[in-house]
């Protein structure tokens, strides 16, 4: 089976459907979400619904608690904390409920879903270096750690960094702890969005980028009336 990890969406529908033809390209049979599903972009109905319908799962990321109203927007930059307050506004009750039930982890076999460090997911930690992200893995006793929050593609051993730039085989009894990147909002200095294809059956890893309707995008961030910062940086990838 052909697994699809996507993570930090932010209402970014352009980018979220260009994501799904990739992984339909490749014969993706399941997906999941690691969260952050609305927040920043100016289509969290449509992005809410795609997950609702199409993922297996889904844990929760911070901008989905925020918009939940479970969250302390002190947390958040200004930026954030605008597009919060106009995403809440726009989700109907019984859609915010959907992002309060959501868990902040999940667990098949040896494998963890969680949005940010697994030491304390509710904690939002970050994992941004091989430092962070050896200590991440010695967090947990998963053979397999997906992750997302950063907003950058990452993957580690105990023996530290791995290319993200090759397919990962993954070797009998090694640990690795993966952040799948971004679909909606890359920070890698790469504006294509992001996801992670895991091949069961040939136990590998692949990082994906794929072209989305940049400008769409962004035009419907200015139309809202969000900050347009929020727009400028899709195309900077940061």
């Amino acid at each position: 089976m052909r697994l699809a990890v996507l993570s930090d969406i932010h209402a970014n529908l352009e980018a979220l459907e260009a994501v799904r033809r990739a992984g339909q390209e490749r014969g993706v049979e399941r997906w999941v979400c690691l969260g952050d599903i609305v927040g920043y972009g100016a289509d969290p109905q449509a992005c809410l619904e795609q997950v609702r319908q199409g993922m297996a799962f889904c844990v929760m990321g911070n901008h989905d608690q925020a918009v939940a109203g479970l969250g302390d927007l002190e947390y958040f930059n200004p930026w954030a904390r605008q597009a919060v307050e106009w995403t809440a506004a726009q989700l109907r009750p019984e859609q915010r409920q959907y992002l309060a039930g959501l868990p902040l982890s999940a667990t098949e076999g040896d494998t963890l879903y969680v949005h940010a460090h697994p030491a304390n997911p509710g904690g939002w930690g970050y994992v941004l270096n091989a430092p962070e992200a050896c200590t991440a893995l010695e967090a947990t006793s998963a053979r397999l750690c997906f992750i997302g929050h950063s907003h950058q593609p990452l993957a580690c051993t105990a023996g530290g960094l791995l290319s993200t730039e090759d397919v990962i085989g993954l070797r009998p009894g090694e640990r690795y702890l993966v952040n799948a990147g971004s679909v909606g909002q890359p920070r890698d200095g790469n504006w294509r969005a992001c996801f992670l294809v895991w091949d069961q059956g040939d136990n590998t890893l692949e990082f994906v980028r794929s072209d989305y309707d940049l400008q769409k995008a962004q035009a419907k961030i200015l139309s809202a009336g969000l900050p347009p910062f929020l727009a400028q940086r899709l195309a900077q990838g940061y």
